[in-house]
Protein backbone atom coordinates (compact mmCIF):
# COMPACT_ATOMS: atom_id res chain seq x y z
CA UNK A 1 0.00 0.00 0.00
CA UNK A 2 1.11 3.44 -0.52
CA UNK A 3 2.34 5.73 1.73
CA UNK A 4 -0.72 8.61 2.12
CA UNK A 5 1.29 11.79 3.25
CA UNK A 6 -1.31 14.71 4.04
CA UNK A 7 0.01 18.43 4.12
CA UNK A 8 -1.55 21.36 6.32
CA UNK A 9 0.13 24.81 5.80
CA UNK A 10 0.28 28.59 5.58
CA UNK A 11 2.46 28.94 2.29
CA UNK A 12 -0.24 29.89 0.07
CA UNK A 13 0.21 28.57 -3.56
CA UNK A 14 1.93 31.28 -5.53
CA UNK A 15 5.44 30.41 -4.96
CA UNK A 16 6.72 27.42 -5.95
CA UNK A 17 7.44 25.83 -1.97
CA UNK A 18 4.78 23.07 -2.13
CA UNK A 19 5.72 21.58 -5.13
CA UNK A 20 9.35 21.76 -4.26
CA UNK A 21 8.41 19.99 -0.86
CA UNK A 22 6.48 17.42 -2.76
CA UNK A 23 9.15 16.57 -5.14
CA UNK A 24 11.69 16.30 -1.73
CA UNK A 25 8.95 14.10 -0.35
CA UNK A 26 8.57 12.18 -4.08
CA UNK A 27 12.48 11.59 -3.57
CA UNK A 28 12.26 9.77 -0.25
CA UNK A 29 9.40 7.61 -0.95
CA UNK A 30 8.54 7.30 -4.61
CA UNK A 31 5.40 5.54 -3.96
CA UNK A 32 4.05 8.43 -2.09
CA UNK A 33 0.75 9.51 -1.87
CA UNK A 34 0.44 13.42 -0.84
CA UNK A 35 -2.41 15.03 -0.38
CA UNK A 36 -3.08 18.45 0.61
CA UNK A 37 -5.49 19.68 3.74
CA UNK A 38 -4.93 23.35 3.10
CA UNK A 39 -2.44 25.49 2.41
CA UNK A 40 -4.33 28.81 3.23
CA UNK A 41 -3.65 29.02 7.01
CA UNK A 42 -3.74 32.34 8.24
CA UNK A 43 0.14 33.17 8.36
CA UNK A 44 1.58 31.68 11.54
CA UNK A 45 -1.84 31.03 13.08
CA UNK A 46 -0.94 28.19 15.19
CA UNK A 47 -4.17 27.91 16.78
CA UNK A 48 -6.14 27.61 13.92
CA UNK A 49 -3.69 24.57 12.40
CA UNK A 50 -4.70 22.30 15.07
CA UNK A 51 -7.98 23.10 14.79
CA UNK A 52 -7.83 22.03 11.39
CA UNK A 53 -5.68 19.26 11.66
CA UNK A 54 -7.37 18.22 14.65
CA UNK A 55 -10.83 17.77 13.21
CA UNK A 56 -9.41 16.64 9.66
CA UNK A 57 -7.27 14.36 10.15
CA UNK A 58 -9.34 11.12 11.06
CA UNK A 59 -10.82 11.43 7.40
CA UNK A 60 -7.71 9.68 6.25
CA UNK A 61 -6.70 5.93 6.97
CA UNK A 62 -4.61 4.71 10.05
CA UNK A 63 -1.33 5.18 8.98
CA UNK A 64 -1.51 8.26 7.23
CA UNK A 65 1.55 10.61 7.71
CA UNK A 66 0.56 14.50 8.40
CA UNK A 67 3.03 17.17 7.86
CA UNK A 68 2.09 19.91 10.15
CA UNK A 69 4.25 23.19 8.12
CA UNK A 70 2.34 26.59 9.36
CA UNK A 71 5.05 29.03 11.03
CA UNK A 72 7.79 26.42 10.92
CA UNK A 73 11.53 27.44 10.96
CA UNK A 74 12.88 26.17 7.74
CA UNK A 75 16.54 25.75 8.79
CA UNK A 76 18.47 22.96 10.88
CA UNK A 77 18.29 24.81 14.48
CA UNK A 78 15.41 22.73 15.07
CA UNK A 79 14.80 19.05 15.41
CA UNK A 80 11.07 18.39 14.22
CA UNK A 81 9.12 16.09 16.43
CA UNK A 82 7.03 13.18 15.76
CA UNK A 83 3.91 11.89 17.01
CA UNK A 84 1.39 9.14 17.00
CA UNK A 85 -2.10 9.50 17.53
CA UNK A 86 -5.21 7.40 17.22
CA UNK A 87 -3.14 5.39 14.68
CA UNK A 88 -1.54 8.62 12.40
CA UNK A 89 1.37 10.40 12.47
CA UNK A 90 2.13 13.85 12.33
CA UNK A 91 5.74 15.50 12.19
CA UNK A 92 6.08 19.11 12.71
CA UNK A 93 7.48 21.65 14.67
CA UNK A 94 6.83 21.47 18.51
CA UNK A 95 5.30 25.49 18.46
CA UNK A 96 2.93 24.28 20.69
CA UNK A 97 0.79 22.78 17.90
CA UNK A 98 0.61 19.26 19.34
CA UNK A 99 -0.15 20.62 22.72
CA UNK A 100 -3.14 22.30 21.28
CA UNK A 101 -4.30 19.04 19.25
CA UNK A 102 -3.97 16.33 21.82
CA UNK A 103 -3.03 17.79 25.37
CA UNK A 104 -6.03 17.02 26.74
CA UNK A 105 -5.59 13.31 26.73
CA UNK A 106 -2.20 14.11 28.65
CA UNK A 107 0.81 13.81 28.77
CA UNK A 108 2.04 13.46 25.26
CA UNK A 109 5.07 10.90 24.22
CA UNK A 110 7.15 11.41 20.95
CA UNK A 111 9.86 10.62 19.08
CA UNK A 112 12.90 13.08 17.42
CA UNK A 113 15.59 12.25 15.58
CA UNK A 114 18.93 10.89 18.00
CA UNK A 115 21.06 13.37 15.36
CA UNK A 116 20.69 16.63 13.61
CA UNK A 117 20.71 14.99 10.30
CA UNK A 118 20.58 18.24 7.60
CA UNK A 119 17.79 21.21 7.27
CA UNK A 120 14.13 20.94 8.10
CA UNK A 121 12.95 19.12 5.78
CA UNK A 122 15.51 16.60 5.02
CA UNK A 123 14.39 15.60 8.83
CA UNK A 124 11.10 15.56 8.58
CA UNK A 125 11.66 13.33 5.17
CA UNK A 126 13.97 10.72 7.19
CA UNK A 127 11.36 10.68 10.29
CA UNK A 128 8.40 9.53 7.26
CA UNK A 129 10.99 7.40 5.66
CA UNK A 130 11.21 5.64 8.96
CA UNK A 131 7.58 5.09 9.26
CA UNK A 132 7.07 3.62 6.38
CA UNK A 133 10.63 1.68 6.81
CA UNK A 134 9.86 0.58 10.24
CA UNK A 135 13.16 1.89 11.35
CA UNK A 136 12.08 4.33 13.89
CA UNK A 137 13.49 2.98 17.34
CA UNK A 138 17.27 2.78 15.12
CA UNK A 139 17.13 6.71 14.80
CA UNK A 140 15.23 8.46 17.21
CA UNK A 141 15.14 9.28 20.87
CA UNK A 142 12.02 10.31 23.09
CA UNK A 143 11.05 13.58 23.19
CA UNK A 144 8.28 14.68 25.96
CA UNK A 145 8.93 18.52 26.58
CA UNK A 146 5.96 19.94 24.97
CA UNK A 147 5.64 23.37 24.43
CA UNK A 148 2.43 24.12 25.83
CA UNK A 149 0.33 27.21 24.58
CA UNK A 150 -3.33 28.21 26.38
CA UNK A 151 -5.68 29.77 24.64
CA UNK A 152 -9.31 30.80 25.05
CA UNK A 153 -11.30 27.45 24.34
CA UNK A 154 -14.97 27.57 23.59
CA UNK A 155 -16.44 26.91 27.06
CA UNK A 156 -20.56 25.96 27.92
CA UNK A 157 -22.01 27.26 31.00
CA UNK A 158 -24.86 25.04 31.54
CA UNK A 159 -25.96 26.68 34.47
CA UNK A 160 -25.96 29.82 32.72
CA UNK A 161 -27.25 28.29 29.64
CA UNK A 162 -24.32 29.85 27.69
CA UNK A 163 -21.96 28.99 25.20
CA UNK A 164 -18.71 30.87 24.52
CA UNK A 165 -16.48 30.59 21.52
CA UNK A 166 -14.50 32.20 18.58
CA UNK A 167 -14.70 32.71 14.36
CA UNK A 168 -11.56 30.77 14.02
CA UNK A 169 -11.31 30.29 10.41
CA UNK A 170 -12.76 32.07 6.69
CA UNK A 171 -13.33 29.37 4.17
CA UNK A 172 -13.25 29.80 0.58
CA UNK A 173 -16.57 30.29 0.26
CA UNK A 174 -16.21 33.22 2.92
CA UNK A 175 -18.14 31.42 5.47
CA UNK A 176 -17.29 31.80 8.95
CA UNK A 177 -15.98 28.86 11.07
CA UNK A 178 -16.27 27.82 14.89
CA UNK A 179 -14.23 26.75 17.31
CA UNK A 180 -17.39 25.34 18.79
CA UNK A 181 -17.45 21.74 18.46
CA UNK A 182 -21.25 20.49 16.98
CA UNK A 183 -21.52 18.01 19.70
CA UNK A 184 -21.29 20.46 22.18
CA UNK A 185 -23.93 22.67 20.73
CA UNK A 186 -26.38 19.94 20.49
CA UNK A 187 -25.80 18.70 23.23
CA UNK A 188 -26.35 22.04 24.93
CA UNK A 189 -29.66 23.31 23.38
CA UNK A 190 -31.32 20.03 22.10
CA UNK A 191 -33.67 21.97 19.83
CA UNK A 192 -34.62 24.45 22.21
CA UNK A 193 -34.72 28.45 20.67
CA UNK A 194 -31.34 30.23 21.13
CA UNK A 195 -29.67 33.24 20.25
CA UNK A 196 -26.27 33.78 18.87
CA UNK A 197 -24.55 36.51 19.00
CA UNK A 198 -21.71 37.63 17.26
CA UNK A 199 -19.31 40.35 18.63
CA UNK A 200 -17.44 42.06 15.47
CA UNK A 201 -17.01 45.46 14.48
CA UNK A 202 -20.60 45.26 14.32
CA UNK A 203 -23.06 42.69 16.36
CA UNK A 204 -24.76 40.38 14.50
CA UNK A 205 -28.02 37.74 15.60
CA UNK A 206 -28.88 34.52 14.15
CA UNK A 207 -31.95 31.96 15.88
CA UNK A 208 -31.54 29.59 13.67
CA UNK A 209 -29.93 26.01 13.33
CA UNK A 210 -29.49 23.59 10.08
CA UNK A 211 -27.52 20.65 10.14
CA UNK A 212 -26.25 21.35 7.29
CA UNK A 213 -26.70 24.41 4.47
CA UNK A 214 -30.40 25.93 3.90
CA UNK A 215 -31.95 27.99 1.30
CA UNK A 216 -32.53 31.35 3.42
CA UNK A 217 -31.72 33.82 1.34
CA UNK A 218 -30.08 36.56 3.00
CA UNK A 219 -30.87 35.10 6.68
CA UNK A 220 -27.77 34.61 8.55
CA UNK A 221 -27.77 31.18 10.08
CA UNK A 222 -25.47 28.30 12.16
CA UNK A 223 -24.96 25.57 10.81
CA UNK A 224 -22.87 21.86 11.19
CA UNK A 225 -20.04 21.83 8.45
CA UNK A 226 -17.94 18.53 7.67
CA UNK A 227 -15.53 19.20 10.10
CA UNK A 228 -17.93 18.61 12.88
CA UNK A 229 -17.55 22.25 13.96
CA UNK A 230 -20.50 25.65 14.23
CA UNK A 231 -20.18 27.33 11.19
CA UNK A 232 -22.03 30.77 9.77
CA UNK A 233 -23.39 30.88 6.72
CA UNK A 234 -25.77 33.01 4.50
CA UNK A 235 -27.01 30.68 1.59
CA UNK A 236 -24.95 31.54 -1.58
CA UNK A 237 -23.70 34.74 -0.12
CA UNK A 238 -20.25 35.87 1.56
CA UNK A 239 -21.23 35.79 5.17
CA UNK A 240 -17.65 37.21 6.41
CA UNK A 241 -17.36 40.22 3.71
CA UNK A 242 -21.05 40.97 4.35
CA UNK A 243 -20.69 41.01 8.64
CA UNK A 244 -17.13 41.94 8.20
CA UNK A 245 -16.11 39.06 10.16
CA UNK A 246 -12.85 38.04 11.17
CA UNK A 247 -10.69 34.89 13.07
CA UNK A 248 -10.93 36.37 16.80
CA UNK A 249 -14.21 37.17 16.64
CA UNK A 250 -16.24 36.40 19.96
CA UNK A 251 -19.79 34.35 19.69
CA UNK A 252 -22.11 33.92 22.60
CA UNK A 253 -24.57 31.48 22.05
CA UNK A 254 -27.60 31.92 24.39
CA UNK A 255 -30.46 29.01 24.84
CA UNK A 256 -33.97 28.46 27.24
Amino acid sequence: MNQIITLLSDWRLRDPYVAMLKGRILQALPDAQVIDITHYVDKFNTLQTALLMKTSYASFPEGTIHLILTNMSLNSTFSPVLLSHDGHYFIGEDNGVFHLMFGQFGLLKGLQLSENKGDTLSQMMLLAKSIKEDSLSQLTTEYAQFKRMFVELPDHEADNKQIEGHIIYIDAFNNAMTDIPTAMFEKAVQGRPFTATILSKGTWTMTKYYEGYRMLDGEMFLCSNSLGLIEVAVYQSDVAVLADLEPGDKIIIKYE
